[in-house]
């Protein structure tokens, strides 16, 4: 049987109907494209969405099929061209594109929904089911379309709700009056053009529907039926104050305003308008009516008074330190910062956001602006990535490059990366390159790998072993009877670094005490999956570092700074560990394992992974115990031998490195997984029989990206997870229903897995003695 297809015209924007660029056909998932001189070809799943869609008949394909022309390559044509140079010129005008989104139940000419997508702001709004425009992304498969297609399939969507009738009624609703039992208005649109409802049997003229719907008033459309809409219409009354003026200001969390308003009812659609170097203008895109604690309402005087004040200042004054957090606005979390659409500052209150500013590239100032808060309550769906001062100065001026160069009818340069956020920190400039992380992977460890090197020769492995057994304290006196070189790499060891603080190591060696079991679930349950998410490039540094004795040993009182504390010793003896694996290592391959990429990425998972799961896990950890705790690890690198060049003097500038090193070598791996299902058994064998199957929940709880699936780490069964919360709660020594609050769950979730995990921390620390 042959196949029904429908058919599809592609054209550009300056190009008629009776001469398409292409022609294509679909029948179900199926799309081909007509390839003059050769016939039906698989089409590339992109074109629909490059160019122009407009549904044709067969036999009106089959009569353009004889005339086509090669196209050539079509990744090398420029849909909008002539549009966007056009607009450029003039000023940086404006342009809308349209799409259809298609799924497998709704083809293109009866679509999920439409859209309308704004160039160059990249704002994107859909049709929703309350037949209203609404910012945000809808899933699903693009086909552009004219803007002639999207008011004919706009009239599509609305007869769903509707079917065939010839009058649509409305009841309309707003944040001052949202009852629609008494809604603020009552509308119809038919063949009259559209009405709202005024007394008696009179209905007025009136715009408010489709104000409503393309979000010039806020104000919510409610379909009625006939008989619905005459019931309403025959016990509605007027609302005896729905044409007062009323003003608001806007404020801060600290009580402070941050901008002023109006607001007023008309045809039951709210209207706002804010006031701006002394005028009254600029429609809302958010109500102040949706938000009553940061609003308060005032008299027209105040209003106007306090407008000019906040003119006045334009910039709010700035913070009193002049340091300022800011932000990268962009429209993907994990894209690079330097494709962001805006730049925020701001600063004050707790969180340091209680003010902020944004800038404005046609002006090259900063501008007041409530876009964090927007963003934080889902007014806007796009991210607010943190950012260095220096990161944001770069990012200044490609905004202004950007505006230039779109102002003169030019294509604006592609920026140079200044990088992703990989969740937490913030984005900084790289300091390192891959040149030089791939020249360190030829780099080990000199005077450990001499002392090893003297062991191994003269076969004094055991008797090594042996004596290292009982020296486990750096005031201990070196044992008798080690080789020379192993002897002077104990008696002659690296001192802090002259960067070290002190006080901070000092304030820092007391979190053992406060989180012992929350730094065990951090490590087993965080550091070190992300450390085999890049297994493949960065395997050979796990000998020491995958027991939290190590943790114990340097975060504890005196650790690193006592003649009779522990750290400064168990890191020497990591250091001999990483030595026997270069040692052993086949001669001529590509790296030298445990080379200073590896060491820098271990040190750097726990400077900078550890503090993150510790903050992911408990609320009593502060910014100052992640610093304290990021300064300890950086001294614990410099002690092992790790290159200056990697141990980062900031947090930040660690998380940028880091990421930088996990991305060169992050993909899925069987070492990855193989890692991984050690430590599951690891969980496994430490846990009570009934919380066996812990694991995955703690792994999928931490790390919230795609990392538990690089490493086969099981789905989470929801069920079982929460039927954990008794024996959890048992093995606490809680109540029942002590658990109910997520904070005090994971809390003592982590609590309990990382007592257990500590009881079972049993690594061998002996030097191997073959390879």
């Amino acid at each position: 049987m042959t196949p029904r297809y429908r058919y599809i015209a592609l054209l550009d924007l300056d190009r008629p109907i009776e001469n398409p660029l292409l022609i294509l056909r679909i029948h179900g998932s199926r799309e081909e494209m007509y390839v003059p001189s050769y016939g039906w070809e698989r089409a590339d799943p992109l074109c629909r969405e490059w160019f122009v869609n407009v549904a044709i008949t067969e036999a009106r394909a089959l009569r353009l099929l004889p005339d086509l022309l090669p196209t050539g390559p079509l990744e090398d044509r420029d849909p909008y061209p002539h549009a966007l140079t056009r607009d450029a010129a003039e000023a940086f005008g404006t342009q809308w594109f349209y799409y259809a989104i298609e799924t497998p139940e709704h083809p293109f000419d009866d679509p999920l929904t439409i859209v309308r997508q704004h160039y160059p702001s990249k704002y994107e709004s859909s049709f929703t089911p309350g037949l209203v425009w609404k910012s945000g992304r809808v899933p699903g498969r693009r086909v552009q379309i004219t803007s002639e297609d999207l008011d004919r399939l706009e009239q599509v969507l609305i007869r769903r709700v509707f079917g065939d009738a010839d009058v649509h009624h409305y009841a309309i609703v707003n944040p001052l009056y949202p009852d629609v039992e008494h809604p603020a208005a009552i509308a119809r649109v038919g063949p009259e053009g559209t009405q709202r409802f005024f007394r008696d049997d009179e209905w007025d003229t009136t715009n408010v529907v489709s104000d409503v719907r393309y979000g010039y008033c806020h104000g919510t459309l409610v379909p009625l039926g006939e008989q619905a809409a005459a019931d309403l219409v025959e016990r509605w009354r007027p609302h005896p104050d729905s044409s007062r003026m009323r003003h608001y200001a806007w404020l801060h969390d600290d009580g402070q305003p941050a901008a002023v308003v109006r607001a007023w009812v008309k045809d039951g659609g709210l209207y706002e308008e804010s006031y701006r170097d002394g005028l009254w203008g600029g429609r809302r895109t958010q109500c102040v009516l949706d938000d009553p604690a940061r609003r308060t309402e005032i008299d027209q005087a105040t209003a106007e008074r306090l407008g000019k004040i906040l003119d006045g200042r334009e910039s709010g004054g700035g913070p009193d330190d002049g340091r300022y957090n800011y932000f990268a606005i962009v429209d993907d979390e994990k894209e690079d910062v330097s494709a962001a659409h805006g730049l925020i500052r701001s600063w004050g209150g707790d969180r340091g956001t209680t003010h902020e500013e944004k800038f404005n590239s046609r002006i090259d100032r900063w501008r007041m602006c409530l876009t964090l808060y927007e963003i934080e309550t889902a007014r806007d769906d796009s991210y607010a990535i943190p950012i260095s001062e220096e990161v944001a100065e770069n990012l200044r001026k490609i905004l202004l490059d950007h505006f230039a160069a779109r102002s003169d009818g030019r294509t604006p340069e592609v920026p140079r990366p200044l990088g992703s956020w990989p969740g937490f920190g913030k984005v900084t400039l790289a300091q390192v390159d891959d040149r030089t992380l791939d020249s360190l992977r030829q780099v080990g460890d000199p005077a450990a790998d001499a002392a090893v090197a003297e062991l191994y020769e003269l076969g004094e492995v055991d008797r090594a072993n042996e004596l290292l057994a009982g020296f486990s304290r750096n005031g201990d006196e070196v044992p008798e009877g080690l080789p020379p070189l192993l002897r002077r790499y104990f008696e002659e060891p690296p001192g802090l670094p002259e960067w070290a603080d002190r006080d901070v190591i000092e304030r820092g060696q007391g979190l053992w005490d406060r989180f012992a079991p929350h730094l065990a679930t951090a490590l087993y349950g965080y550091a070190l999956p992300v450390r085999y998410g890049s297994a493949p490039r960065l395997r050979h540094t796990r000998l020491g570092m995958e027991s939290a004795r190590l943790l114990r040993d340097v975060l504890t009182d005196g650790g690193l700074l006592e003649p009779g504390g522990r750290g400064l010793l168990t890191v020497r003896k990591i250091r001999l560990l990483q030595a026997t694996t270069r040692y052993h290592a086949r001669s001529g391959a590509e790296d030298l394992p445990a080379n200073q990429e590896d060491l820098a990425a271990t040190v750097g998972t726990l400077s900078v992974c550890l503090p993150e799961g510790l903050k992911r896990l408990c609320t009593g950890r502060s910014e100052r115990d992640r610093d304290d705790c990021f300064h300890i690890m950086s001294v614990v690198g410099h002690l092992m031998g790790v290159d200056r060049r990697l141990l980062p003097a900031t947090y930040d500038d660690a998380v940028t490195l880091m990421d930088t090193i996990w991305q060169r070598g992050r993909t899925e791996s069987t070492a990855g997984k193989e890692l991984t299902a050690v430590l599951e058994r690891r969980f496994r064998d430490a846990l009570p029989r009934e919380l066996g199957g812990v694991f995955s929940g703690v792994i999928r709880t931490l790390s919230r990206d795609e990392l538990p699936d690089l490493l086969g780490v099981e789905r989470l069964d929801l069920v079982a997870w929460l039927g954990f919360g008794g024996p959890i709660t048992a093995l606490a020594g809680l109540p029942a229903g002590s658990l109910d609050e997520h904070n005090v769950w994971t809390r003592t979730l982590s609590e309990v897995v990382g007592e257990a995990l500590l009881d079972a921390d049993r690594e061998d620390w002996t030097l191997p003695t073959g390879p």
